[in-house]
């Protein structure tokens, strides 16, 4: 006799999907972009029929590239919008000087368009440039790079020109939509850095740029090699799996979701040059595309990449009047494998011990900032630069945290600490008073809680121990402080182990050393 199986299955819901799939097919929920993809639409076509009648054809399709500045936008409020417009069409002009300078010169073009992107993962990373972030001005300027030599200020002009007419839009229709909106609701925002100028060496943030151009530059260089058409599709790859960080697990999801978009994107390339759109066919293709792009580059990557390949392969078709549509989306499909696979080898580089070491120096400066503060009272500038150091030590961590296995479980050694003091510098910023009872005691007790966090660094070189093993747990003096730290913090004011100088016990008076909290 046959059994049934029993079922807790509801019969109407459907088998949920793996994660991998969902995030190529499911588009994340946004607020509303329509106004920024109908700017971006109306600049790309307008250049590219004023140029059809000046008898400018690629001109008009050079200048065309300035719209996608408009995808920089949407922030809501006019000066916002303004703002982030322009200095993404300071970028996409910028990209076009260093890539049509460079057009015909191969190997140096890869040079440049490497050097580009590293500055610009570094400029729209400090400044928390929304997505698409890094893709268009690196597109831009290996778009330049594939066009034929000469006419480079023509062209800068012509994609700034459209670059200000987008911008120009924006602030107009931002204007127009705050009217008659409570005045609570448009204030505007004051923009920030994501670090200090004088933190920056010390964050995460210029070997994430240099992770970023050896990724392009790998690429491009692997474009030669294998002697594939131009290297400019395979380097925009790079820079766009790189687009929102360079750690390992961003770029690896990010690399298939880019070979997988690009796939698509070929096939529906294929499609539309097929159809040999010219004039005024060209241009409501284009900027059907750029429309479609803004509306979900920033909700789903795969699906954004459909509509960014045949936009490339068009524009490039089109400006240089190339005619093997088959050839180059074949070519397009090998680019954007070496591209990928340069920004996975790129995301890779980086050592357990050069994780370790820069979250353990980014807790010390926390420490020793935390110190001064309490040591010199309610300055200013004590407090901006606790609040830099803190800002430093969260973006080491959320970065660290997304490095490959081993790195991410070396670092993660130092994750109890790192907690408690996040938890200590919110306590000196948000309660003085509490802390600053004795601040001279406590500001020794805070430096040398940093000098002790030194020596504290987890064995990472030792090979022989499985990253998910008994020795990748966090070691006991790691332990004990982090343990002392969140002691320290209670109303008790208990010592910290091992710690205390001796020239005075921290606020709350105790014995120097306690060697029960070391067992």
């Amino acid at each position: 006799m046959s059994r049934t199986r029993p079922s807790n299955a509801d019969p109407g819901s459907r088998p949920a999907l793996p994660p991998s799939v969902r995030e190529l097919l499911v588009l994340r929920p946004m607020p509303s972009r329509h106004r920024s993809a109908a700017i971006a639409a109306v600049c790309t076509a307008a250049p590219i029929v004023t140029g059809q009648a000046l008898g400018q054809p690629v001109v008009g399709l050079v200048a065309s590239t300035g719209a996608l500045a408009a995808l920089y936008g949407g922030r809501g409020t006019p000066r916002q919008e303004a703002d982030a417009v322009a200095g993404a069409a300071l970028a996409l002009a910028t990209g076009m000087a260093i890539g049509s300078s460079l057009a015909g010169h191969t190997r140096l073009a890869v040079l440049g368009t490497a050097l580009w992107a590293a500055v610009a993962a570094l400029l729209f990373a400090l400044t928390q440039v929304r997505p698409p972030g890094i893709v268009m001005p690196v597109l831009v300027c290996s778009v330049g790079t594939g066009l034929p030599p000469g006419h480079t200020g023509q062209r800068v002009l012509a994609v700034a020109a459209v670059g200000c007419a987008a911008t120009v839009l924006s602030w107009l229709l931002a204007r127009v939509s705050a009217v008659g909106r409570p005045s609570s609701q448009v204030a505007e925002p004051r923009s920030h850095l994501l670090v200090a100028p004088k933190s920056l060496p010390f964050s995460p943030l210029p070997w994430m740029a240099v992770r970023t151009g050896a990724a392009v530059g790998l690429a491009g260089a692997a474009s030669l090699l294998c002697q594939v058409g131009r290297p400019y599709w395979a380097m925009a790859a790079a820079a766009a799996v790189l687009a929102r960080g360079s750690h390992a697990v961003s770029a690896n999801s990010r690399a298939a979701a880019r070979g997988v978009g690009t796939a698509a994107g070929c096939l529906l390339a294929s499609a539309l040059a097929a159809t040999h759109p010219r004039g005024v066919a060209i241009a409501v293709v284009l900027a059907a595309l750029t429309f479609v792009i803004e509306l979900v580059v920033a909700r789903n990557y795969a699906i954004a990449m459909i509509f960014v390949t045949p936009l490339s392969v068009l524009l490039v078709t089109s400006a240089t009047g190339a005619s093997a549509v088959l050839t180059i989306t074949a070519d397009r499909l090998l680019e954007t494998v070496l591209g990928c696979a340069a920004a996975v080898v790129a995301g890779q580089l980086v050592t357990r011990r050069w994780a370790v070491r820069h979250r353990r120096e980014a807790v010390t400066d926390v420490l020793r900032a935390a110190a001064g503060l309490v040591e010199a009272g309610p300055v200013p500038r004590r407090e901006a630069e606790l609040r830099d150091t803190v800002a430093v030590l969260r973006l080491v961590s959320e970065r660290t945290a997304g490095e490959r296995r081993g790195v991410r479980v070396a670092a993660s050694a130092l994750d109890e600490v790192a907690s408690a003091t996040l938890s200590l510098a919110g306590q000196v910023l948000d309660q003085p008073a509490a802390v600053r009872a004795d601040s001279a005691g406590t500001a020794r007790a805070l430096r040398h809680l940093a000098e002790v966090v030194d020596p504290c660094e987890p064995a990472t070189g030792d090979r022989s121990v499985r990253a998910d093993g008994p020795g990748a747990a966090v070691s006991p003096a790691l332990t004990v402080l982090s343990r002392a730290l969140d002691r320290w913090q209670t109303t008790d004011r208990a010592p910290v182990p091992g710690t205390t100088p001796a020239s005075g016990p921290l606020p709350g008076g105790g014995a120097a050393v306690s060697g029960d909290d070391a067992r």
